[in-house]
């Protein structure tokens, strides 16, 4: 109904479609500059220090190479997925475990960092290998595949939107043992210092992912991002995200 109680006649799933049709068009976030845009899917859960970060990393590639960049936030899940697809120019940051190996999506020449995935809990019973977490309620950002490498069979799996939820979990002694990034835990731990954290689970190198249809950038950013790990660009703006305290 609008506002003066007369049917809509556009059906439910409009906005959804109208979005895509956007992300589909030359036009998407039209740029009145003279750059070309990219439209960069990056999951919806912003609190993470990791995004936040990985945004601020990804944006000044761009940046280096005359592009603009639009992020669209959606659930994590979904954000490679639609890159997979080809409704974006690429994808934030993900491992090559939770890239489908068939995707027509290109990794940067080098990774943007390693990424470490651990266990946070509050009763100083940490897991530090899959075998430990057998039997355990396990608490997990929803949409993040690397978990799934790491989970045993017959768990009580419990999925949340950020890291902070799964704080909530462990002190309400909902789940015995959290999952997320070293990042992240750290973070975490900045609100409740008696978090214990974990040796990781599983390391591995994270990279930006480039729709094919745009390999032609992929040059230029990868040379971009060589040169920012090289500077210690990459070390100083997650030294300054995250605060001397937090970093390791």
């Amino acid at each position: 109904m609008d506002l003066k109680g007369r049917s809509n006649p556009r059906p439910s799933g409009w906005p959804v479609l109208a979005v895509l049709l956007m992300l589909t068009t030359s036009n998407a976030w039209p740029n009145n500059g003279t750059q070309a845009t990219r439209v960069i899917t990056t999951p919806s859960t912003t609190s993470e220090v990791s995004v936040v970060l990985g945004k601020q990393i990804i944006r000044k590639l761009y940046d280096s190479c005359g592009l603009d960049i639009r992020y669209l936030d959606v659930p994590a899940a979904r954000a490679v997925l639609m890159a997979e697809k080809g409704l974006s120019d690429g994808e934030l940051a993900r491992i090559p475990m939770a890239v489908n190996e068939n995707a027509p999506l290109l990794p940067l020449a080098t990774p943007i960092l390693d990424a470490r995935l651990v266990s946070m809990a509050l009763n100083g019973e940490t897991s530090d290998s899959k075998a430990s977490l057998k039997g355990k309620r396990i608490g997990f950002l929803n949409g993040y595949r690397m978990v799934a490498a790491v989970l045993p069979e017959n768990v009580t799996q419990i999925t949340t939107s950020d890291t902070f939820q799964l704080i909530d979990l462990l002190e309400r002694d909902r789940i015995d043992v959290a999952l997320t990034l070293e990042w992240d835990a750290l973070a975490a731990r900045r609100k409740n210092p008696k978090l214990d954290i974990g040796e990781p689970l599983l390391e591995a190198p994270i990279y930006h992912w480039v729709h094919e249809s745009r390999k032609g950038d992929i040059p230029c950013l990868s040379h971009a991002l060589e040169s920012m790990k090289a500077s210690g660009e990459i070390d100083r703006i997650i030294s300054d995200g995250m605060g001397p305290e937090t970093v390791q």
